[in-house]
């Protein structure tokens, strides 16, 4: 079974544990959360390390937690994942319990990557466009990736446009080809 499953049938459990009015302060805290575990190159190998004992992968982590308003149900999620040898899973189980809480809350998650940083009127006038175009919950996650060349890429839910550079390009490598 892949990790990914795995992760979210625990961000599932966790989301089905917590009340209604504990929500907001625990995605506040997961967000926090992964994003200093992810900015860590050296946090992020040591949890992934399968050399590296459960009992201090679980000691670093709590110590982060211990000042969030929910340390007390992240500190159950980390008991949990360690008892069942899973820490190393932790950053997919906390972006999975993001995707589980605004799915329950009836939001769409976009995914939109541009080949250089955009500013923020920028970004709004792409919220703006998505939210008219798909109704007006969604979330979006703004990425850049510059192998794209120019333009960006948008995925919302199954569905994708590509308005790539690089896409231009292969399709125009592609018809040449076949003139040929």
């Amino acid at each position: 079974m892949s990790d990914k499953i795995i992760a979210k049938r625990y961000a599932i459990a966790l989301y089905s544990t917590v009340q209604n009015d504990d929500l907001d302060s625990l995605f506040a805290d997961t967000k926090e959360l992964l994003s200093a575990i992810q900015s860590s190159e050296d946090l992020m190998s040591v949890l992934k390390s399968p050399i590296t004992k459960g009992e201090h992968k679980l000691k670093i982590i709590s110590s982060l937690t211990k000042e969030m308003q929910s340390s007390k149900i992240l500190k159950g999620l980390l008991d949990t994942l360690y008892k069942n040898k899973r820490l190393s899973i932790l950053t997919l189980v906390l972006s999975c319990f993001g995707e589980v809480l605004l799915s329950k809350r009836g939001y769409q998650s976009a995914n939109v990557t541009t080949a250089s940083d955009v500013d923020e009127d920028t970004k709004k006038k792409i919220s703006d466009l998505l939210n008219s175009q798909y109704g007006s919950k969604i979330n979006i996650e703004f990425n850049t990736n510059h192998s794209l060349l120019g333009g960006m890429t948008v995925v919302v839910g199954s569905k994708m446009i590509d308005l790539s550079v690089r896409s231009q390009v292969s399709k125009f490598t592609n018809n040449v080809k076949g003139d040929i």
